[in-house]
Protein backbone atom coordinates (compact mmCIF):
# COMPACT_ATOMS: atom_id res chain seq x y z
CA UNK A 1 0.00 0.00 0.00
CA UNK A 2 1.23 3.40 -0.92
CA UNK A 3 1.58 5.74 2.51
CA UNK A 4 -1.73 7.36 1.81
CA UNK A 5 -3.77 5.38 0.07
CA UNK A 6 -6.48 5.25 2.69
CA UNK A 7 -6.51 8.49 3.06
CA UNK A 8 -6.89 8.79 -0.66
CA UNK A 9 -10.01 7.01 -0.44
CA UNK A 10 -11.01 9.08 2.66
CA UNK A 11 -11.16 12.05 0.40
CA UNK A 12 -14.00 10.75 -1.14
CA UNK A 13 -15.79 11.34 1.71
CA UNK A 14 -14.23 13.81 3.34
CA UNK A 15 -13.58 16.32 0.47
CA UNK A 16 -16.73 18.68 0.38
CA UNK A 17 -16.62 22.35 -0.74
CA UNK A 18 -18.85 23.19 1.84
CA UNK A 19 -16.81 21.55 4.87
CA UNK A 20 -13.71 23.13 3.38
CA UNK A 21 -15.20 26.44 2.85
CA UNK A 22 -16.69 26.82 6.71
CA UNK A 23 -14.44 24.48 9.09
CA UNK A 24 -11.40 22.53 9.32
CA UNK A 25 -11.15 19.30 10.01
CA UNK A 26 -8.83 17.69 12.73
CA UNK A 27 -5.23 16.12 11.56
CA UNK A 28 -5.97 12.32 10.23
CA UNK A 29 -5.77 9.23 12.46
CA UNK A 30 -2.88 7.97 9.94
CA UNK A 31 -0.20 6.29 11.81
CA UNK A 32 -3.36 4.43 13.69
CA UNK A 33 -4.86 3.29 10.43
CA UNK A 34 -1.62 1.97 8.86
CA UNK A 35 -0.43 0.47 11.50
CA UNK A 36 -4.14 -1.49 11.38
CA UNK A 37 -3.93 -1.90 7.67
CA UNK A 38 -0.06 -3.56 7.66
CA UNK A 39 -1.73 -5.86 10.15
CA UNK A 40 -5.32 -6.76 8.36
CA UNK A 41 -3.00 -7.23 5.13
CA UNK A 42 -1.29 -10.14 6.40
CA UNK A 43 -4.53 -12.15 7.56
CA UNK A 44 -4.58 -15.26 6.08
CA UNK A 45 -7.87 -16.14 3.61
CA UNK A 46 -8.40 -12.73 3.51
CA UNK A 47 -8.27 -10.30 0.85
CA UNK A 48 -6.11 -6.84 0.66
CA UNK A 49 -9.34 -4.97 -0.36
CA UNK A 50 -11.12 -6.40 2.61
CA UNK A 51 -8.38 -5.07 4.87
CA UNK A 52 -8.28 -1.58 2.73
CA UNK A 53 -11.89 -1.22 3.67
CA UNK A 54 -11.45 -1.95 7.46
CA UNK A 55 -8.89 0.58 7.58
CA UNK A 56 -11.15 3.12 5.85
CA UNK A 57 -14.10 2.17 7.76
CA UNK A 58 -11.85 3.04 11.34
CA UNK A 59 -10.31 6.22 9.77
CA UNK A 60 -13.96 7.86 8.90
CA UNK A 61 -15.34 6.14 12.30
CA UNK A 62 -12.53 7.95 14.22
CA UNK A 63 -12.31 11.15 12.23
CA UNK A 64 -15.94 11.22 13.07
CA UNK A 65 -15.37 11.56 16.99
CA UNK A 66 -12.55 13.89 16.52
CA UNK A 67 -14.69 15.95 14.46
CA UNK A 68 -17.20 16.38 17.33
CA UNK A 69 -14.64 16.87 19.77
CA UNK A 70 -13.80 20.38 17.85
CA UNK A 71 -17.22 21.55 18.25
CA UNK A 72 -17.37 24.81 20.79
CA UNK A 73 -20.47 24.32 23.16
CA UNK A 74 -20.03 27.64 24.51
CA UNK A 75 -20.88 29.06 21.25
CA UNK A 76 -24.45 30.51 21.06
CA UNK A 77 -26.46 33.02 20.59
CA UNK A 78 -24.91 36.46 19.35
CA UNK A 79 -21.76 33.95 17.89
CA UNK A 80 -20.85 35.64 13.94
CA UNK A 81 -23.19 33.50 11.02
CA UNK A 82 -19.15 31.96 9.98
CA UNK A 83 -19.09 30.63 13.38
CA UNK A 84 -22.12 29.13 13.64
CA UNK A 85 -22.34 27.42 10.61
CA UNK A 86 -18.76 26.30 11.27
CA UNK A 87 -20.36 25.09 14.67
CA UNK A 88 -22.86 23.08 12.30
CA UNK A 89 -21.01 21.53 10.09
CA UNK A 90 -18.57 20.03 12.89
CA UNK A 91 -21.79 18.39 14.17
CA UNK A 92 -23.42 16.71 10.03
CA UNK A 93 -19.82 16.20 9.15
CA UNK A 94 -19.06 13.89 12.11
CA UNK A 95 -22.16 12.32 12.24
CA UNK A 96 -21.54 11.40 8.10
CA UNK A 97 -18.14 10.03 9.20
CA UNK A 98 -18.88 7.90 11.55
CA UNK A 99 -22.25 6.70 9.89
CA UNK A 100 -20.28 5.46 6.21
CA UNK A 101 -18.52 2.35 8.06
CA UNK A 102 -22.22 0.66 8.31
CA UNK A 103 -22.17 0.95 4.72
CA UNK A 104 -18.38 0.06 4.00
CA UNK A 105 -18.33 -3.04 6.26
CA UNK A 106 -21.54 -4.83 4.98
CA UNK A 107 -20.12 -4.17 1.62
CA UNK A 108 -16.95 -5.93 2.08
CA UNK A 109 -18.36 -8.74 4.18
CA UNK A 110 -17.27 -7.90 7.37
CA UNK A 111 -20.33 -6.94 9.22
CA UNK A 112 -19.22 -8.66 12.01
CA UNK A 113 -17.17 -5.78 12.66
CA UNK A 114 -20.21 -3.48 12.87
CA UNK A 115 -21.32 -4.40 16.75
CA UNK A 116 -17.39 -4.42 17.53
CA UNK A 117 -16.71 -0.87 16.20
CA UNK A 118 -20.27 0.14 17.94
CA UNK A 119 -19.24 -1.41 20.97
CA UNK A 120 -15.94 0.64 20.64
CA UNK A 121 -17.16 4.03 19.96
CA UNK A 122 -19.84 3.66 23.24
CA UNK A 123 -16.52 3.09 25.23
CA UNK A 124 -14.32 5.81 24.00
CA UNK A 125 -17.25 8.19 24.34
CA UNK A 126 -17.22 6.87 27.97
CA UNK A 127 -13.50 7.45 28.71
CA UNK A 128 -13.87 10.75 27.12
CA UNK A 129 -16.53 11.69 29.50
CA UNK A 130 -14.61 10.59 32.05
CA UNK A 131 -11.52 12.21 30.97
CA UNK A 132 -13.37 15.41 30.90
CA UNK A 133 -14.67 15.55 34.36
CA UNK A 134 -11.79 14.91 36.07
CA UNK A 135 -10.03 17.64 34.07
CA UNK A 136 -12.91 19.89 35.01
CA UNK A 137 -12.30 18.96 38.83
CA UNK A 138 -8.31 19.25 37.95
CA UNK A 139 -8.15 16.19 39.53
CA UNK A 140 -5.89 14.42 36.86
CA UNK A 141 -2.28 14.09 37.49
CA UNK A 142 -0.59 15.37 34.54
CA UNK A 143 1.15 11.22 33.45
CA UNK A 144 -2.73 9.77 34.27
CA UNK A 145 -3.73 12.88 31.74
CA UNK A 146 -1.20 11.29 28.59
CA UNK A 147 -2.17 7.37 29.62
CA UNK A 148 -6.13 8.25 29.97
CA UNK A 149 -5.44 10.10 26.30
CA UNK A 150 -3.65 6.94 24.77
CA UNK A 151 -6.36 4.66 25.85
CA UNK A 152 -8.88 7.56 24.00
CA UNK A 153 -6.61 7.13 20.76
CA UNK A 154 -6.34 3.62 20.62
CA UNK A 155 -9.91 2.83 22.08
CA UNK A 156 -11.50 2.23 18.39
CA UNK A 157 -8.56 0.30 16.84
CA UNK A 158 -8.49 -2.32 19.73
CA UNK A 159 -11.73 -3.73 18.53
CA UNK A 160 -10.05 -4.95 15.23
CA UNK A 161 -7.88 -7.58 17.25
CA UNK A 162 -9.96 -10.25 17.21
CA UNK A 163 -9.56 -9.88 13.64
CA UNK A 164 -5.88 -10.34 13.55
CA UNK A 165 -4.02 -13.96 13.43
CA UNK A 166 -3.47 -15.08 17.38
CA UNK A 167 -0.18 -14.85 17.07
CA UNK A 168 0.10 -11.17 16.14
CA UNK A 169 -2.13 -10.10 18.38
CA UNK A 170 -0.56 -8.81 21.68
CA UNK A 171 2.34 -7.35 19.23
CA UNK A 172 -0.69 -5.03 17.32
CA UNK A 173 -1.62 -3.98 20.83
CA UNK A 174 1.84 -3.11 22.23
CA UNK A 175 2.69 -1.45 18.71
CA UNK A 176 -1.03 0.64 18.58
CA UNK A 177 -0.29 1.73 22.38
CA UNK A 178 2.99 2.85 21.61
CA UNK A 179 2.34 5.01 18.39
CA UNK A 180 -1.01 6.02 20.07
CA UNK A 181 1.40 7.75 22.95
CA UNK A 182 3.70 8.90 20.11
CA UNK A 183 0.34 11.09 18.79
CA UNK A 184 -0.62 12.01 21.92
CA UNK A 185 2.99 13.49 22.49
CA UNK A 186 3.29 14.89 19.26
CA UNK A 187 -0.38 16.35 19.78
CA UNK A 188 0.44 17.58 23.20
CA UNK A 189 3.86 19.45 21.78
CA UNK A 190 2.00 21.16 18.90
CA UNK A 191 -0.57 22.48 21.34
CA UNK A 192 1.72 23.58 24.56
CA UNK A 193 2.12 26.75 23.10
CA UNK A 194 -1.41 27.78 23.10
CA UNK A 195 -2.93 28.98 26.12
CA UNK A 196 -4.57 26.48 28.11
CA UNK A 197 -8.16 26.61 27.84
CA UNK A 198 -10.97 24.62 29.94
CA UNK A 199 -7.63 23.44 32.19
CA UNK A 200 -6.57 20.91 30.00
CA UNK A 201 -3.81 20.00 27.99
CA UNK A 202 0.03 18.19 29.81
CA UNK A 203 1.29 22.00 30.41
CA UNK A 204 -1.51 23.31 32.74
CA UNK A 205 -1.61 19.97 34.55
CA UNK A 206 2.25 19.38 35.08
CA UNK A 207 2.61 23.61 36.08
CA UNK A 208 -0.08 23.00 38.34
CA UNK A 209 1.49 19.97 40.03
CA UNK A 210 4.73 21.40 40.19
CA UNK A 211 4.72 25.20 39.57
CA UNK A 212 5.19 28.26 42.11
CA UNK A 213 2.22 29.58 44.04
CA UNK A 214 2.41 32.34 42.08
CA UNK A 215 2.28 30.88 38.87
CA UNK A 216 -0.71 28.14 40.12
CA UNK A 217 -2.84 30.91 41.45
CA UNK A 218 -1.71 32.99 37.87
CA UNK A 219 -3.16 29.62 35.89
CA UNK A 220 -6.19 29.07 38.69
CA UNK A 221 -7.14 32.83 37.82
CA UNK A 222 -7.10 32.26 34.48
CA UNK A 223 -5.00 35.50 33.79
CA UNK A 224 -2.48 34.45 32.16
CA UNK A 225 -1.33 36.32 29.40
CA UNK A 226 0.22 35.05 26.10
CA UNK A 227 3.38 36.13 26.75
CA UNK A 228 3.68 34.54 30.63
CA UNK A 229 2.80 31.50 29.28
CA UNK A 230 5.62 31.13 26.70
CA UNK A 231 7.90 32.26 29.91
CA UNK A 232 6.50 29.19 32.06
CA UNK A 233 6.68 26.79 29.08
CA UNK A 234 10.44 27.38 29.21
CA UNK A 235 10.55 27.72 33.13
CA UNK A 236 9.10 24.01 33.68
CA UNK A 237 10.80 22.55 30.47
CA UNK A 238 7.39 21.51 29.33
CA UNK A 239 8.50 20.93 25.32
CA UNK A 240 11.54 19.06 26.59
CA UNK A 241 9.53 16.60 29.32
CA UNK A 242 7.38 15.86 26.19
CA UNK A 243 9.60 15.19 23.38
CA UNK A 244 11.54 12.83 25.61
CA UNK A 245 8.23 11.32 26.45
CA UNK A 246 7.81 10.90 22.48
CA UNK A 247 11.85 9.68 22.06
CA UNK A 248 11.18 7.43 24.91
CA UNK A 249 7.87 5.78 22.75
CA UNK A 250 9.99 5.96 19.61
CA UNK A 251 12.05 3.88 21.07
CA UNK A 252 9.97 1.36 22.04
CA UNK A 253 8.61 0.98 18.66
CA UNK A 254 11.96 0.37 17.26
CA UNK A 255 12.13 -2.29 19.88
CA UNK A 256 9.45 -4.06 19.00
CA UNK A 257 10.83 -4.38 15.41
CA UNK A 258 12.71 -7.39 15.95
CA UNK A 259 9.36 -9.34 16.83
CA UNK A 260 7.87 -8.51 13.66
CA UNK A 261 8.52 -11.98 11.33
CA UNK A 262 8.15 -10.03 8.24
CA UNK A 263 10.04 -7.77 6.33
CA UNK A 264 7.28 -5.62 4.46
CA UNK A 265 5.54 -5.05 8.50
CA UNK A 266 9.15 -3.55 9.38
CA UNK A 267 9.72 -1.36 6.75
CA UNK A 268 6.22 -0.24 7.35
CA UNK A 269 7.01 0.22 10.40
CA UNK A 270 9.93 2.55 10.16
CA UNK A 271 7.95 4.88 7.56
CA UNK A 272 5.17 5.46 10.22
CA UNK A 273 7.34 6.26 12.34
CA UNK A 274 9.60 9.02 10.56
CA UNK A 275 7.12 11.97 11.10
CA UNK A 276 7.75 11.71 15.08
CA UNK A 277 11.48 11.02 14.21
CA UNK A 278 11.62 14.43 12.61
CA UNK A 279 10.29 16.45 15.30
CA UNK A 280 12.95 14.83 17.57
CA UNK A 281 15.90 15.50 14.99
CA UNK A 282 18.36 18.03 16.50
CA UNK A 283 17.69 20.60 13.33
CA UNK A 284 14.35 20.25 13.37
CA UNK A 285 13.88 21.04 16.85
CA UNK A 286 16.01 23.97 16.79
CA UNK A 287 13.56 25.70 14.13
CA UNK A 288 10.90 25.25 15.74
CA UNK A 289 12.19 27.08 18.95
CA UNK A 290 13.62 29.54 17.71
Amino acid sequence: MKPYRITELANKYVSYDMITAYTALPEFPVPRVRLLYTFLIEREGRSAESAETCALAAFLVQLGMDTHDRIDLASGLGEATRAMRSRQLKVLAGDYFSSVFYHLLAGAGETGMVPLMSSAICEVNRLKVQLYSKLKRVVLPAEEYLKECVHVKMGLFLSFTELLDKSVQNLWQKLLSELSRCEVMLDEIQSSSDLPQDRKGFAYLRIMETGSSEDKDTLSARKVAERDWTLMLVKYNIKEQLLSMLHQSVDHVQSLLHECKKETVRTELKSILEPFIAVLSPARRSVQEG
